[in-house]
């Protein structure tokens, strides 16, 4: 849920707490695309603070590898962004 142009802040729409979190991650759109460099700021069960080292438009939907060699990773969904910060949420997996 994006709320705009309401009093309320993102922190108290969130479902689960989030922590502070300063990790190196990449985020890949596809097989074909070389993973972009971004760092993970706050991180949640269900969602994540992301911030991209430079300028560069994003699918809806994609995967954030959380290890070196993409070992640990998260499905994420955009929810919002405002420049370089994105803020992701981490879908349900399907049963």
């Amino acid at each position: 849920m994006v709320v705009i142009g309401n009093y309320r802040t993102h922190a108290e729409l969130r479902k689960k707490p989030r922590r502070q979190f300063h990790y190196n991650a990449r985020i890949l759109i596809d097989e074909k695309t070389p993973a972009i460099a971004c760092s993970i700021a706050d991180i949640s069960e269900g969602g994540a603070r992301l911030t991209l080292e430079r300028d560069k438009e994003l699918p809806e939907a994609f995967m954030l590898l959380l290890t070196a060699n993409g070992d640990a990773r998260r499905n994420c969904h955009v929810v919002w962004r405002t420049g370089l910060t994105i803020g992701v949420e981490f879908p349900d997996p399907e049963p």
